[in-house]
């Protein structure tokens, strides 16, 4: 997982995903296949990250790649299709969300607070990428999109906050809340395994 302090890079960036641009004599239709397609399966894996559901991640990607087509010709070749793209998805995904009235949307006021300096139990060991990704759906909407785009996306800071539309200490918050609270959740699935649980003897298994 990434910590989010090494990367570096903003949205009109070089992409550090993809080589270089495509050439000059490309239409813009063979721009956006080579450029931002690529990119469709981790859009909608991130989308049904963030609501739960493939049907209607289905419904939010499809709007995402429209509205990408009709703003493409804004878009510099050789810049950072994916991070573009995933701006233009959490855009979608608070306007879908509105409308259904099913959570807050992802951008909300909140102060920085400073990164929470109690102890947290590490990660059990033995523990599934499966499940993994199953707890970090169970953490609230808001912290399961800070953790996704850091520790899932591996995109920086700063880019996690322009992609999101909140301010870096705000994903710093989030991102120290969310990982917090996805600990929580694998070691409840750890203790079902019986990891962790005090064994005979007062020793623990």
């Amino acid at each position: 997982m990434n910590d989010g302090s090494t990367q570096t890079g903003s949205l009109n960036e070089p992409s550090r995903h993809r080589g270089c641009s495509p050439p000059e004599e490309l239409t813009v239709s063979e721009r956006f296949e080579a450029e931002a397609m690529p990119h469709l399966n981790g859009i909608f894996r991130a989308a049904t990250r963030l609501l739960g559901s493939s049907s209607r991640a289905e419904d939010v990607v499809q709007d995402v790649y429209l509205q990408a087509w009709k703003s493409f010709h804004r878009f510099e070749p050789g810049s950072n299709c994916r991070a573009w793209l995933f701006k233009i998805l959490f855009n979608c995904v608070n306007h879908y969300r509105r409308k259904w009235f099913l959570f807050p949307a992802l951008k909300q006021p909140e102060e920085f607070q400073e990164v929470n300096l109690a102890y947290t139990a590490p990660v059990p060991e033995h523990i599934t990428d499966e499940e993994i990704l199953a707890a970090l759906d169970r953490i609230p909407a808001e912290f399961r999109a800070v953790v996704t785009l850091v520790d899932v996306e591996e995109f920086a800071y700063r880019e996690a906050a322009e992609i999101s539309g909140i301010p870096i200490g705000t994903v710093m918050s989030r991102l120290s809340r969310g990982r917090k609270l996805l600990r929580e959740q694998l070691i409840g699935v750890a203790r079902s395994y019986g990891i962790g649980q005090a064994a005979p003897g007062g020793l623990r298994a």
